[in-house]
């Protein structure tokens, strides 16, 4: 890996890195999720300094070129990214339809609460007759 290269992979890891911690710092990424990111931007970084860590891991999987290495490893990231995220959000489904049916219940109870006080009221009114 020429000099040139190296210098831009460990700019774009570490411009990751940053990225991740400074959307935790402000709140608009949960520390929860983001750690697939943290891990993601450390790998870079490690593969970026040491460039023959990538030429050892390509020979030990097996595959002949380190760019065909790169390519599988993060293949294998982004479909445990998308299993992990599918996971999360098959638990947010079902938690919005328990709200749901929770809602629709205390909607009904309301409108039954309602409805008894209206008819209370109409019996505790005097007539006009009784004036």
């Amino acid at each position: 890996m020429s000099l040139q290269i190296q210098l831009m992979a460990i700019l774009a890891s570490c411009l990751i890195l940053i990225v991740v911690v400074d959307l935790i710092r402000r709140e608009k990424l949960r520390a929860r999720y983001s750690l697939f990111w943290l891990l993601a931007g450390v790998i870079f970084l490690v593969l970026s300094l040491w460039g023959n860590l990538l030429n050892l891991l390509a020979r030990v999987i097996g595959i002949y070129s380190p760019t065909n290495a790169l390519f599988f490893i993060g293949f294998i990231g982004t479909v445990v990214i998308l299993l992990y995220f599918s996971v999360i959000i098959s638990g947010l489904s079902l938690e919005n339809k328990k709200l749901i049916e929770k809602l629709s219940i205390l909607s009904w109870r309301v409108e039954e609460l309602e409805k008894r006080c209206e008819a209370r009221k109409e019996v505790s009114r005097p007539s006009d007759k009784e004036k």
